[in-house]
């Protein structure tokens, strides 16, 4: 398992990931990609954005690695280049984390670059932090060092645009969009596109790039959209939508200003996949997605494969697959092999066709999913990891079926199941509890806190 690459690469506080880690990452980032072609970088508003990308592009460059800075980006941006020119990108951001974090993301050809590599990367990164800096033999000869070049971000925003406008119909007129880019890169894209892609009345929330994000949180969780749910509301507009601080994530108000759940998008896209093809028919859906999902797509003729959470970059070379989601995080093929936040919003709005959002996701939201984490100390890590062990035997009686995939995973004979993992991004654990009721999933939570002994009913995850 890699040490420092979670599951959606490596993000931490400045103490951890400073300078003088950018540097080192660079060096072995530029050792394990040597290659003649330029590569790409990109970042989003973070106050130490500027910072660590210089001390990055330092060390890339002297171990030979020539990139172009395109600046300011979402991460779809960059996935997107990295896709089309066939080389190396790398993004600069830590997501939906607090502001005073920051991190960085590998793709190759558009998609998060496998777990080999990131081990690559990690085992020569261990040997440069453990290694003195002025160790001569440890660099490129000054002929041999790559060049740092800056291109405008707007060439390639223009280029993503133009695929996205050009490939969606959407036919919905008159009805107004609150759209939510959360003070960071989302805003550079995303209100150009809907005011472009049909005829909305736009109106904006938190557009005004500011690296301590002071509209709401970056992650776009039901509990940080308060302001996002009342505005649909005070507007009487057709949709809210939010971004997560990189633009990779996205969440739906609906015109009620009631939160949709992830999972239920999920089981509508699905659902409207095209299976024609025989050779391209397999779904790949994690651990913590509904069985609803799994059943619209068996019964559409899909093939589905269960896949741990972050794991399903694993699969991005399958090319019989027909799409690949996570809760949040959705991967269609017919787009490149990278997490977008714009392009699902599209698609629901083009699948739509002008009819309520809450009356077309209604049939796919049956089965309710409940997400909440906890913090836990170092302390308390060995006592949790030992009571997850135990749960079988001490739940025995109740349990029909136990998975192993991610965590673990208990279906109880209810008809409830409770997934049980630690955050591969943060010191957190996670739960995620599903049945045919809220009410069941409340019950469930209550049982957990009991067991675990949580001082707190966890927060929304």
């Amino acid at each position: 398992m890699p040490r420092w690459f979670g599951s959606s690469g490596i993000r931490g506080s400045f103490q951890d990931i400073n300078p003088e880690f950018a540097m080192n990452l660079g060096k072995a980032v530029g050792k394990v990609f040597i290659k003649k072609e330029f590569s790409f970088i990109a970042s989003d508003i973070r106050a130490t954005s500027n910072l660590l990308k210089s001390s990055f592009l330092s060390g890339f460059s002297s171990e030979s690695g020539s990139i172009v800075d395109i600046g300011l980006a979402p991460t779809p941006v960059l996935s997107f280049i990295s896709h089309y020119k066939r080389t190396l990108g790398i993004m600069l951001t830590a997501s939906h984390n607090p502001p005073s974090n920051n991190g960085f993301k590998l793709f190759l050809d558009g998609g998060e670059c496998s777990e080999k590599i990131e081990l690559q990367v990690e085992k020569i990164l261990e040997n440069n932090l453990n290694s003195p800096m002025s160790n001569k033999d440890r660099l490129s000869g000054w002929k041999d060092t790559g060049v740092i070049s800056h291109a405008s971000n707007n060439d390639f925003i223009d280029k993503y645009l133009s695929f996205l406008l050009n490939y969606f119909k959407i036919n919905i007129k008159n009805q107004k969009i609150v759209l939510d880019c959360a003070n960071n890169v989302p805003n550079l894209v995303s209100p150009f596109a809907l005011k472009n892609i049909g005829k909305f009345d736009l109106i904006t929330i938190n557009n005004e790039l500011d690296s301590s994000f002071p509209g709401r949180p970056s992650e776009p969780s039901a509990v940080n959209l308060q302001i996002l749910k009342e505005r649909v509301i005070e507007e009487n507009a057709y949709l809210g939508i939010a971004h997560d601080g990189d633009g990779d994530r996205f969440a739906i108000i609906d015109e009620k200003g009631d939160f949709v759940n992830s999972t239920a998008l999920i089981s509508c896209f699905v659902d409207h996949l095209d299976y024609s093809d025989p050779n391209q028919n397999k779904i790949i859906l994690t651990s913590d997605c509904t069985k609803q999902a799994k059943e619209i797509a068996e019964k559409r003729g899909g093939t589905v494969i269960i896949s741990g959470i972050g794991k399903n970059k694993e699969y991005f070379d399958d090319r019989s697959i027909l799409f690949l989601a996570e809760p949040n995080k959705l991967i269609f093929p017919e787009l490149g092999r990278w997490i977008d936040g714009l392009f699902p919003v599209l698609k629901l709005l083009e699948l739509s066709e002008g009819e309520p959002i809450s009356k077309f996701i209604a049939e796919y939201d049956y089965r309710k999913i409940l997400r909440k984490a906890f913090k836990i100390t170092t302390e308390d890590q060995l006592r949790t990891k030992n009571l997850i062990k135990e749960l079988p035997h001490i739940w025995s009686e109740k349990i029909n079926e136990i998975s192993n995939i991610d965590g673990i995973k208990l279906y109880f004979k209810d008809d409830t199941s409770v997934l049980i993992r630690f955050s591969g991004t943060e010191p957190k654990i996670k739960f995620y509890i599903e049945s045919s009721s809220r009410r069941k999933n409340e019950n469930k939570l209550d049982e957990i806190i009991k067991k675990f002994e949580f001082h707190d009913q966890g927060k929304d995850c």
